[in-house]
């Protein structure tokens, strides 16, 4: 019997940035943060506004990123996604809710 292929965790950590506080620049930077959302809620859980905990098959990691950088506007916005280990997914302290 084949085991299945070992999930591994990241923390996706974004800021999405506007070139002027124009109005209609605003807009569509709200528009790249919501795919972005809508993106990273398919793999895991958001921890805060602009951080998520996600879990991707190695095979599948290319993919997401290539979805994650797609959305994005590469000159102002940032994503950085960072691995988890098995040792620091058990040194993890979570307090409150």
């Amino acid at each position: 019997m084949k085991l299945p292929e070992r999930i591994t965790r990241y923390v996706v950590v974004f800021d999405i940035c506007t070139y002027d506080d124009s109005w209609e620049e605003r807009r569509f930077s709200v528009k790249r943060r919501t795919k972005l959302w809508r993106i990273l809620f398919e793999y895991g859980h958001r921890t805060q506004l602009s951080v998520f905990e996600v879990e991707v098959f190695p095979a599948d990691f290319r993919f997401f990123v290539s979805r994650l950088s797609s959305v994005i506007r590469k000159e102002t916005d940032k994503v950085y996604v960072y691995p988890l280990d098995r040792r620091s997914l058990r040194n993890i302290v979570r307090v409150g809710n």
